[in-house]
């Protein structure tokens, strides 16, 4: 089985950061905000096995496809077969719009 290097682009990593304050903020439980934090990281992670998942969405950036990796997360993701590599552009958390957000990209 062929395996995929998965790499987080600053997007992503920014967002994962967001989600963090965000949940800590709320919750007041920083260690709970880290844990769900690191249950999307292992979510991503296993885009290594399997990375043709989720929804293609050339419509809204070529080779892009949406992924959910948790009931209120979404990976949008771009596989390079040839280099065998998953980039993560960016992680949606709780309902975020990310057609409107992943259509701004190019703006």
């Amino acid at each position: 089985m062929k395996k995929y290097d998965v790499y987080l682009m600053p997007d992503a990593i920014k967002d994962l950061e967001d989600v963090y304050t965000y949940i800590a903020d709320k919750s007041g439980f920083p260690e709970r905000a880290w844990a769900y934090i690191e249950k999307l990281r292992n979510q991503c992670d296993e885009l290594a096995i399997a990375p043709i998942r989720g929804h293609k969405r050339d419509d809204l950036m070529k080779d892009l496809r949406i992924v959910p990796i948790d009931k209120k997360a979404l990976a949008a993701i771009v596989m390079d077969g040839a280099n065998q590599t998953v980039l993560i552009l960016n992680i949606f958390y709780g309902g975020r719009d990310y057609e409107s957000l992943m259509s701004k990209r190019d703006s």
